[in-house]
């Protein structure tokens, strides 16, 4: 049930009354100065500093996110060793992936689109492989957060060096993809691939002309897989190492939900303005404790960076020397990167978890009420019926709830015995209480969802509770629409 506390993305903007001004850094100078962390979030540049706001951040996405927003990435996020980052940065962020695939799609031919198809084809049950993968790894990294058992290397590590090889496979299964594309470009090809590179913005203008490429027999995912290859495509021929080698801030160890931020605020949100925020209500023993794993993420991070490095100039091989492509290589690398990469994760994420223990119900709500600036509409929510405004902060748990893997479906909850549902793994405390057959009164509900952890001590529920009783009246509102379906 963790995910109701995404209910107070809806409450605290009533309780607070913060400010521009207040939301803003009272002390620029704090923590060494700062860097312009807007400018640096998609340039590639890496420094201490750069690692400390990506964590800030991070830490932020994830103490008020749940695991639905961990399972969260943009397409382009798999295998991604392309260089669009690099063009998306230097062309001022007019660069759009989807604009573009569609603009190469409708270039090639279609022997060309019949090797992209085969390509996509063929690494979707790898894709799928790392996506189960990941998720094996996200629940680790969450148990730990949310009740500090360490995690036993030898039941992650199998995991990071699996995790690594399938993103690299996947990698490996587009760039020959694209290497055979690359073999059969006529010169004229080549001269509307490089009008494109110089002026992203041409494809942009005619996006309104291009549809989706949504071929027959393809599934949503795997027709979106297939278009982005040939974003990924575009700025591999056409780009350079150096673009190849540029990533953007997150990475490595890209756990932590802050992509689901960032899409439910329209791409509104920055990680520079968000890291500030976030340090600013944290304390000085806090932010001391994200200061000293910056300094032990930094070098793991350049390793990560030089590692890598070894890998693309291997994949570049294909393009160029495919008879010296040294796969046992490739795939040593790959795995050691995924050990890094969750090495990186796993100092993140002890590091949140620590902080966690430490906030006050203060900060927790002040938390709060910045995630809620950027995916919720307060202004229009208060317009609402006490139904539909229910509703609408329901959209928020709903992700969660009818997954019974993450939390048990809320259909019908009302007068439903506690931990009653067989295809959930409740707590061992909501266990003991319904052995007691107590149901789920309104007025129990109420207090559960104010304050979980009181209400029922050692429940899976992560969150000091939700304050707003209006909120807390909405959802228990809508919750009895439910009954029966």
């Amino acid at each position: 049930m963790i995910s109701i506390r995404w209910i107070l993305l809806s409450l605290t903007l009533t309780v607070m009354a913060w400010s521009a001004d207040e939301r803003e850094p009272r002390n620029k100078n704090r923590n060494g100065g700062r860097n312009n962390w807007n400018q640096s979030e998609y340039s590639g540049k890496r420094t201490e500093k750069d690692v400390r706001m990506a964590m800030f951040s991070k830490g932020f996405a994830w103490l008020s996110g749940s695991p639905a927003d961990n399972e969260k990435l943009s397409v382009g996020k798999t295998a991604q060793f392309f260089g669009f980052v690099a063009l998306r940065y230097a062309s001022g962020r007019v660069a759009q992936r989807g604009e573009l695939g569609r603009a190469f799609y409708e270039l090639a031919t279609p022997s060309q689109r019949e090797i992209m198809l085969e390509a996509a084809k063929e690494e979707a049950p790898v894709l799928e492989a790392w996506w189960k993968c990941r998720s094996k790894i996200l629940r680790k990294l969450e148990h730990h957060l949310y009740t500090g058992e360490e995690v036993k290397k030898g039941d992650i590590e199998p995991l990071a060096r699996e995790f690594g090889w399938l993103n690299a496979k996947a990698g490996l299964i587009e760039a020959r993809g694209f290497a055979a594309v690359e073999d059969t470009l006529t010169e004229v090809q080549w001269n509307q691939l490089h009008k494109l590179r110089q002026n992203p913005g041409l494809a942009a203008k005619g996006g309104k002309n291009h549809k989706r490429t949504r071929l027959p027999g393809l599934s949503r995912e795997l027709a979106a897989q297939y278009e982005d290859l040939y974003a990924k495509a575009f700025t591999w021929l056409t780009g350079t190492m150096t673009d190849n080698q540029t990533i953007p801030l997150g990475q490595p160890a890209q756990f932590f939900g802050f992509v689901s931020i960032r899409h439910k605020s329209g791409h509104g949100a920055s990680r520079g303005r968000i890291s500030r925020q976030f340090s600013d209500i944290l304390g000085n023993e806090q932010q001391a404790k994200i200061i000293e794993a910056s300094k032990k993420l930094w070098p793991e991070v350049k390793r990560f960076m030089l590692k890598r490095t070894e890998l693309l100039l291997e994949m570049d091989k294909l393009r160029k020397t495919p008879d010296k492509f040294d796969a046992a290589k490739y795939k040593a690398v790959a795995t050691e990167l995924g050990v890094i990469e969750i090495r990186c994760g796993m100092i993140e994420a002890t590091t949140y978890h620590q902080i966690r223990k430490g906030m006050t119900d203060s900060q927790s709500k002040k938390m709060m009420a910045i995630r809620s600036e950027y995916i919720l509409d307060r202004k229009s929510m208060e317009n609402l019926s006490i139904t539909k405004r229910g509703q609408a902060i329901y959209t928020l748990c709903q992700t969660c709830h009818s997954n019974p893997q993450i939390a048990p479906n809320l259909n019908m909850i009302i007068n439903r015995p506690i931990a009653s549902l067989g295809d959930y793994e409740y707590s061992m405390a909501m266990k003991e209480r319904g052995k007691k057959n107590v149901r789920w009164t309104e007025d129990l509900l109420d207090q559960f969802i104010a304050a979980p952890t009181k209400s029922v001590p050692g429940t899976k529920m992560g969150f000091q509770g939700l304050l707003n009783e209006t909120d807390r009246t909405a959802i228990i509102h809508y919750l009895k629409t439910l009954e029966g379906k």
